[in-house]
């Protein structure tokens, strides 16, 4: 049986979270209760569940209290991953999003903190899956069953990553989870600005991405970018650093008043032709 610090070593977790969260085990294991565990596997119930169970492990500055209940029941997802015969490479990929944000969290402030408990009831519910390059989350908009595509930071958006990256993609829902086999793959993010356009060169990865989509939706107020380009929103924007190209190319853009925006878009049926 998998147990927490397998887990803990899979997914890389730093030396410094992985000693409080094996510290912390014991004592979240004696407070963890099956009714605050199941808000975790119905999406409705996700928010709710999380500030309730954030109420009963009481103060958690850093975060780690909480990442230790949500790796307990990783620990329990992963039965169910062995149950259905699916990978652990994709097991290890799926949980690694925490260690990345803690990482990142390091990277931007200097303190390892876990800040994402919001997000990991998709992983532990087995409804999100990072599958080669990018993360796929099941989800159902107006009893429509969808793929939902998220961008990892980490992902290689190169032409043959992504491809590979659908086509097993489309493979795994159909073998694990055939209900949405057939599902349209949709995506909502800066990524797929029409704004970029004007900002990258032509055989920008990005903009190789946002070619394999059609576009639904355009929110040209979104400020999301900021977030994702430069790590944090609490900087001016004549402050904003200019580490990479892209974050030069957006900063002069937004000195010059503009937005970068957002969009949402569905997946071509046949990404790769032509």
């Amino acid at each position: 049986m998998t147990t927490l610090k397998e887990v803990c070593e899979r997914i890389c977790l730093p030396n410094p979270m992985k000693r409080k969260v094996l510290e912390l085990a014991g004592e979240i294991e004696e407070r963890t209760t099956e009714s605050l565990s199941a808000a975790l596997y119905d999406p409705s119930s996700w928010e709710n569940g999380v500030k309730e169970i954030a109420g009963v492990l009481g103060e958690d500055p850093d975060g780690t209290k909480m990442l230790t209940f949500m790796l307990l029941r990783a620990v329990a997802s992963h039965k169910e991953y062995e149950k259905r015969g699916i990978s652990e490479r994709i097991f290890t990929d799926t949980m690694k999003f925490c260690t990345r944000f803690i990482e990142e969290h390091y990277k931007l402030y200097g303190t390892y903190a876990f800040t994402w408990a919001w997000w990991f009831p998709r992983q532990i519910s087995l409804r999100e899956f990072r599958i080669g390059a990018l993360e796929y989350e099941m989800i159902e908009q107006e009893d429509e069953k969808l793929i939902n595509i998220h961008i990892p930071a980490d992902a290689d958006l190169g032409r043959e990553s992504l491809r590979k990256s659908y086509e097993e993609a489309r493979g795994f829902f159909a073998e694990f989870y055939p209900e949405y086999g057939q599902s349209e793959m949709v995506c909502d993010s800066w990524l797929l600005s029409p704004v970029l356009t004007k900002l990258l060169p032509e055989n920008s990865n990005i903009l190789g991405f946002q070619k394999v989509f059609g576009l639904t939706h355009v929110d040209h107020s979104n400020d999301s970018s900021i977030r994702w380009v430069y790590g944090r929103t609490d900087i001016p924007i004549h402050e904003l650093p200019e580490h990479t190209s892209l974050q030069k190319k957006i900063k002069t853009y937004l000195l010059k008043g503009g937005s970068i925006g957002a969009a949402k878009g569905r997946l071509h049926e046949d990404p790769w032709k032509g």
